[in-house]
């Protein structure tokens, strides 16, 4: 005769709380903020570091330019910058007179200063020559191409400046000094470096 065997019953619901407590042992985290930072720079290390580079050398040269400044050691390149001035005045048919920095007519007189230079655009054009990626060669070529041509531009700038000042009120001086050509020499930096980057580098970005 056969025998009948007893079925285990198990608690109720204890198979269930076993289970959802594997699940909830084993179930995929979400990453972390710090985990999806370094996914991040992981994907964009190129660019991460190049903006790094460019902050950190135009804090670094920004610095070293209003140290130079306040202690007169660029008074010699503003004295460079009106003499180059004043001849190309006189070159088109003006009479004016220079003393170090000042340049003087009848009619108007103009202080070359820091701001009528071109250091400040020469400074945001050779920090993005350094942030981005190229060969040490390309790099001296982009800085000599900006150097020369940011400065030939700015002589432009100094020269209608005087003959603006001369030739009309203050206010429009000051407007053609502060708001037009500040903002022409900056657009004029970036397309320069555009032009550098797109034409002269054939190094790909690692």
């Amino acid at each position: 005769m056969a025998k009948r065997h007893k079925k285990t019953r198990h608690p109720k619901g204890q198979g269930a709380t076993k289970s959802t407590k594997t699940q909830r042992r084993y179930a995929p985290r979400s990453p972390t903020v710090i985990a999806r930072l370094r996914a991040y720079l992981g994907r964009n290390w190129v660019v991460v570091r190049s903006c790094l580079i460019f902050g950190g050398c135009l804090l670094v040269f920004i610095f070293l330019y209003s140290k130079l400044v306040g202690w007169g050691a660029l008074d010699p390149f503003f004295d460079f910058t009106a003499r180059a001035t004043g001849s190309l005045v006189n070159l088109f048919g003006a009479s004016v007179e220079v003393d170090h920095d000042l340049i003087t007519s009848t009619e108007f007189s103009m202080v070359i200063v820091a701001n009528c230079t071109a250091l400040i655009p020469i400074i945001i054009f050779i920090s993005a020559i350094l942030a981005y990626p190229s060969t040490v060669k390309q790099k001296i070529i982009g800085a000599l191409l900006g150097i020369v041509a940011l400065y030939t531009l700015n002589l432009v700038r100094t020269v209608s400046l005087f003959f603006i000042g001369r030739s009309f009120s203050e206010s429009v001086f000051e407007i053609a000094h502060m708001l037009v050509w500040q903002s022409l020499m900056i657009i004029f930096a970036i397309v320069l470096w555009l032009f550098w980057a797109g034409r002269l580098v054939r190094v790909s970005p690692r």
